[in-house]
C-alpha cells in the first residue's frame, strides 16, 4: 500500500516557500547555518540549485523530500559552484537522466579535485603551510573530494549573458570568480531576485581563499571584478544565498563586503614594515581574533590578500633559507 503524503509530512521538512515557485531547502552542515538548496518551479516541473554535503545525513533529507513529493518532475540540477557542501548529492539527483548544469571552469576544478590522490593533496597542503610559516594541521583542514568520484562527464555548460529556463522561470546567467573559479549566479529581473550561491553572503561575505595546489592565485582580483559588475544590476534585487537567510539590502551588502576587503588590504599595506610570512600577518588580518569556524581556514584566507598586494607592486616575495616565503614592503 502506498503511503499518502500529508500536509503534516511536508511541514516536517526543512523547506520554506520564499516566493511563488521558489523554495529554500535547508540542508545540514556543522557551520555557517547549514546549506541552502533552492527548488525552483511548480510541482511537476522543478529544478534544484545546489544540493548539500555528501553523506547519509543529507541524503536522508533528499530521500524525504522526494518521497513526500516536495520536489517533483525534476528537469534540471544546477550547481552554482564546485565546493563540496553544494555538490555532494549530485550523483543521486541526476541518476534518472536529469541534466546537470554548471560552468566549464567549475566542472574542471571539481573533476581535478575528485581525481587527486590523497597523498598528492596532503603533500600540497603540507608544502603550502610550510611556505607560509604555519604549523602542521592537527587534522584534515580540507574535505576529501575523492568521495565524489567519478564526476559526471556530461553536463550543460553555462556562460555569462546566456539565458536558462528553470522550472519555467527565465534566468540570466552571470559567472563570477573569487570564492571559486567561475561560480554561477542566476538573475531574474521580473521577480527581482538573484540566486547567488556563495558569491554574495551576509556578514563579511564569502571566504576568498587559495587552494594549496594553487598558492599564487589572485582570487581577490576576480572577486573585485565580480563586485564591480554587480553595480550594473537593479538595486532592488533580493539575494538568495548559499548559506543563511535571503539578503534584502543587495547593494548595501555588496558595499559592506567590498569595504571589508579594502580595509584589510589597507591595514596590511600600512602595517608591514619588514619581511613577514603569512603566519606573521594573521593578527593584522584578524585583529579581533579568529572566528572559531575559520581556524583551519586561516592560512588559505591570508594568502589571497598578500598575493593581491604583491601582484600590484606593494610587496615583494622572497623565499628564505628555511623554505618560508616572506613578503617585504616595496618603497613607492
Amino acid at each position: 500500500m502506498t503511503k499518502q503524503t500529508t500536509a503534516s509530512d511536508r511541514a516536517r521538512l526543512p523547506l520554506t516557500a520564499w516566493a511563488e515557485d521558489v523554495q529554500r531547502l535547508q540542508l545540514p552542515m556543522p557551520a555557517f547555518g547549514g546549506v541552502n538548496s533552492w527548488i525552483i518551479g511548480p510541482p511537476g516541473r522543478q529544478a534544484i540549485i545546489d544540493n548539500g554535503l555528501p553523506g547519509p545525513e543529507t541524503a536522508a533529507v533528499w530521500d524525504a523530500v522526494l518521497a513526500e513529493k516536495a520536489c517533483s518532475g525534476l528537469d534540471a540540477v544546477l550547481l552554482t559552484h564546485m565546493h563540496i557542501d553544494h555538490v555532494g548529492q549530485t550523483a543521486k539527483l541526476i541518476a534518472r537522466t536529469v541534466p546537470l548544469y554548471m560552468s566549464v571552469c567549475e566542472h574542471a576544478d571539481l573533476t581535478q579535485l575528485s581525481e587527486m590522490r590523497p597523498s598528492a593533496r596532503q603533500d600540497a597542503e603540507m608544502a603550502f603551510l610550510k611556505s607560509g610559516g604555519h604549523p602542521p594541521p592537527n587534522g584534515p583542514s580540507s574535505r576529501d573530494y575523492g568521495v565524489l568520484a567519478p564526476i559526471p562527464r556530461t553536463f550543460v555548460p553555462l556562460e555569462t549573458g546566456a539565458e536558462i529556463l528553470l522550472g519555467g522561470i527565465a534566468f540570466e546567467i552571470m559567472l563570477g570568480g573569487g570564492h571559486s573559479s567561475a561560480a554561477v549566479c542566476l538573475i531574474c529581473r521580473d521577480r527581482k531576485l538573484i540566486i547567488a550561491g556563495d558569491q554574495i553572503l551576509s556578514g563579511s561575505g564569502p571566504q576568498i581563499a587559495v587552494w594549496p595546489h594553487r598558492p599564487d592565485a589572485d582570487p581577490l582580483e576576480h572577486y573585485f571584478d565580480f563586485l564591480d559588475r554587480l553595480e550594473a544590476l537593479p538595486d532592488d534585487l533580493a539575494v538568495l544565498p548559499g548559506h543563511g537567510s535571503p539578503i534584502l539590502d543587495f547593494k548595501a551588502q555588496v558595499a559592506r563586503i567590498r569595504n571589508g576587503h579594502l580595509a584589510r588590504l589597507d591595514r596590511l599595506r600600512s602595517a608591514i614594515e619588514a619581511a613577514a610570512s603569512c603566519a606573521d600577518l594573521i593578527p593584522l588580518v584578524f585583529p579581533g581574533g579568529i572566528p572559531s569556524q575559520l581556524h583551519n581556514r586561516v592560512p588559505y584566507l591570508v594568502r589571497p590578500l598578500v598575493n593581491y598586494l604583491a601582484n600590484r607592486g606593494y610587496l615583494r616575495p622572497q623565499l628564505d633559507d628555511t623554505g618560508i616565503l616572506r613578503f617585504e614592503p616595496v618603497a613607492r
